[in-house]
C-alpha cells in the first residue's frame, strides 16, 4: 500500500474529497514526474480522494492507494502502448519482407508502429471512459491530528 499525508482543501459530494499533498519519494521515482505540476510551487499535488471517514475542509489525513490498483494503471499507461508500438513494427516489417511494395520494410516498420502506438493512446483514452471514476482512487484511510503531520516531519 502507497501512502501518502496531505490537507482536505474542497470537499464534493458526500464521499469524494480535494486533498492537497507535498510531492514525495514515490513521486521522484514516477516516470511521469517531469509532467505532473499542479500546484503554483511545483512541489504540491491536488488528488481527489475517497472519504469514507468523513474528513472536513482543513483535516490533516493520510491516503493510501493499493498497489493493484498502481500496477494495473501503469500497466495500461505504458506497458500496454509499448507492446502496441512492438507489434505494429513486427507486423509492419513481415508486411514489407513478404509483399513487394516499393517502400522500405523497416520505414513500414516505424510507419506502422508509430500508428499502432497513437492507436494505443486512442483506444486507452476511449476505453478508460468504461471504467468507473472511482477506481483509480486513492481512499483516506486515518484523519491525523494537527501536530502529526508537520512540516519539519517532511522537509518542506
Amino acid at each position: 500500500m502507497m501512502q501518502e499525508t496531505g490537507t482536505v482543501v474542497e470537499l464534493r459530494g458526500c464521499h469524494v474529497a480535494m486533498v492537497l499533498c507535498r510531492k514525495s519519494t514515490f513521486c521522484a521515482g514516477c516516470a511521469a514526474m517531469g509532467l505532473c505540476h499542479v500546484g503554483d510551487d511545483g512541489r504540491s499535488m491536488l488528488v481527489e480522494t475517497h472519504n469514507v471517514l468523513g474528513a472536513v475542509v482543513g483535516d490533516k489525513v493520510r491516503l493510501a492507494s493499493r498497489a493493484g490498483q498502481f500496477l494495473l494503471a501503469s500497466f495500461l499507461l505504458y506497458v500496454v502502448p509499448l507492446l502496441a508500438l512492438i507489434g505494429g513494427a513486427v507486423l509492419g516489417e513481415i508486411i514489407g519482407a513478404f509483399y513487394t511494395l516499393r517502400i522500405d520494410p523497416n520505414l513500414l516498420a516505424a510507419i506502422f508502429g508509430l500508428s499502432f502506438l497513437v492507436g494505443s493512446f486512442f483506444i486507452i483514452r476511449i476505453g478508460s471512459r468504461a471504467i468507473p471514476r472511482g477506481t483509480f482512487m486513492p481512499e483516506i484511510i486515518e484523519i491525523l491530528p494537527g501536530e502529526e503531520c508537520s512540516e519539519e516531519q517532511h522537509g518542506y
